[in-house]
């Protein structure tokens, strides 16, 4: 009987920890980004000099995005005395952060994921 109860646990102990696996939909692009299809968030897997203002290995969502782009952007005028009017000409706009987002997802089809490579 105590090894009936053991081989019990130990069978609901794997159902558990295989019924707890991550689901998310994850495409890779070209080995070096990565786009969440379930959370619509993105991340770069090393530095890069296409979005050196995004850190590696952390997701962003579209807003995030955005906002890691204007601070970025406005990282070389800090201190300098321009007014708000100058600086709305030199932040980028969200269209032009979620353009950028969008080229680099325009090939992914997340009902039929597949990771994206160069060949």
């Amino acid at each position: 009987m105590k090894k009936l109860k053991n081989i019990s646990f130990t069978l609901l102990f794997i159902f558990f920890i295989t019924s707890c696996s991550d689901s998310d939909v994850v495409v890779q692009i070209y080995g070096t980004y990565e786009y969440n299809c379930s959370t619509d968030e993105y991340r770069v897997l090393s530095d890069n000099i296409i979005f050196p203002f995004l850190k590696a290995k952390k997701w962003y969502t579209k807003e995030e995005f955005h906002q890691a782009n204007i601070d970025y952007s406005l990282q070389s005028y800090e201190g300098l005395a321009i007014s708000e009017n100058g600086l709305s000409e030199i932040t980028p706009s969200k269209e032009m952060s979620y353009g950028m987002l969008e080229e680099l997802i325009m090939e992914i089809d997340c009902e039929n994921p597949r990771d994206i490579m160069l060949f």
